[in-house]
């Protein structure tokens, strides 16, 4: 589920694409923030870049129904086959929800509207997620020597293995890690057929750089980097 290990590992989807259109060439740095802690059980929190791939993770977990709270975020109008509450600003529409919904219910919605936020807030018998309910701003860094905060999505469950979704690069135990990356886009590269339209040359331009893991693992730091293109 994590589109970080994604690229890492070359296998680049439609996730890992709409991660990076908001980017233009630069740098940009404590983005896709992670702070683990493992004991009996695992806690996971992280930035808002990975809210819409901890619901589709944890949606395919369900089994019958399960209750389902939080909210949908987008600029765009919707129509819901259910009921759902709304409030608005600058443009920002957040659809509230508050219903139970089915493995297929939750991923069928996905599916339908692959490119808003789905910030929502269930459990199964994997594991707990809780949402933040608000349009995310980009990661800011820490007061002086503190870490930037990592406390838009907090996913909590049993299975300790889980950690290797985001300790993918990571051979040593740890009970605290925390990864932060800077996004180093180089290059940009639009085909012909979209030059002269700016919609559609943003949706499918194809960017190059780099990603620089920042580690800190039970305050041993180590940095990692890879090539990406998506």
């Amino acid at each position: 589920m994590n589109f970080i290990k994604k690229i890492y590992e070359g296998k680049v989807d439609e996730d890992c694409k709409l991660q990076f259109r908001r980017f233009s060439k630069g740098e940009f740095n404590d983005r896709a923030l992670v702070d683990m802690t493992k004991g009996k059980t695992l806690k996971i929190k992280t930035s808002f870049e990975y809210a819409n791939e901890f619901v589709k993770f944890l949606a395919q977990t369900i089994e019958g129904k399960t209750k389902v709270t939080g909210g949908i975020v987008t600029s765009q109008n919707l129509v819901f086959p259910f009921e759902v509450g709304k409030k608005q600003f600058a443009g920002v529409k957040t659809y509230l929800i508050d219903n139970e919904f089915t493995k297929d219910q939750i991923l069928n919605l996905m599916g339908q509207y692959n490119d808003i936020l789905f910030l929502l807030s269930f459990k199964t018998n994997f594991g707990e997620l809780k949402t933040k309910v608000k349009a995310p701003k980009a990661g800011k860094p820490g007061k002086n020597d503190e870490k930037p905060k990592a406390d838009f999505c907090v996913f909590t469950t049993n299975n300790l293995d889980f950690a290797k979704e985001f300790a993918f690069d990571i051979n040593n135990d740890f009970k605290k890690l925390f990864i932060k990356h800077t996004f180093l886009v180089n290059e940009i590269v639009i085909s012909d057929e979209y030059k002269n339209d700016f919609a559609k040359a943003r949706l499918n331009a194809i960017r190059k750089g780099k990603i620089i893991r920042h580690i800190d693992m039970d305050s041993k730091l180590e940095q990692k980097e890879f090539d990406f293109e998506v």
